[in-house]
């Protein structure tokens, strides 16, 4: 009896201890969405003044293809630094990390984009940005939608 024993606990692995998840700070996350704006948004919005003047961003409305130009290149712009670093500039400075909330890897490019497009929702409602407050995960309503989250990590 002893042998078997034995012999089982030396066959088993000693389980690998994973440090806890900690989910991104509320504070944290509206501050780099705010630097995201500067850093990120800006320069393309210079950059659709360029491409199609100054009177396309001044007077929108007669001009939607500058709009969605500019949507278009921050959504891509965006995504990419999701699915290449897990971070945008701004989650960077603040230790922020974009994963799937299941695995937390990272997540495939389709649910980064449903995870950018759900901003508007989240935006519309107002409610989806204070979600977090009030859930233990953090988790904002577009991580909802698009089943990612936001963790803190330490580079």
């Amino acid at each position: 009896m002893r042998w078997r024993e034995a012999k089982k606990r030396r066959d088993q692995k000693p389980k690998e201890e994973t440090p806890p998840i900690k989910y991104g700070r509320f504070w944290a996350r509206v501050f780099a969405v705010i630097m995201d704006n500067f850093l990120l948004l800006a320069p393309i919005t210079i950059l659709t003044g360029v491409i199609f003047g100054y009177d396309a961003l001044k007077h929108p409305e007669t001009n939607h293809v500058a709009g969605n130009f500019q949507m278009v290149v921050y959504l891509i712009v965006t995504v990419l630094f999701w699915k290449y670093t897990g971070q945008t500039p701004g989650k960077k400075a603040f230790g922020l990390k974009v994963v799937d909330a299941k695995t937390f890897e990272t997540p495939p490019t389709w649910k980064l984009a449903i995870r950018f497009v759900s901003y508007f929702l989240s935006m519309v409602s107002l409610v989806g940005f204070f979600i977090p407050l009030f859930r233990e995960d953090r988790r904002a309503l577009h991580d909802l939608i698009a089943g990612t989250a936001v963790i803190e990590v330490s580079e």
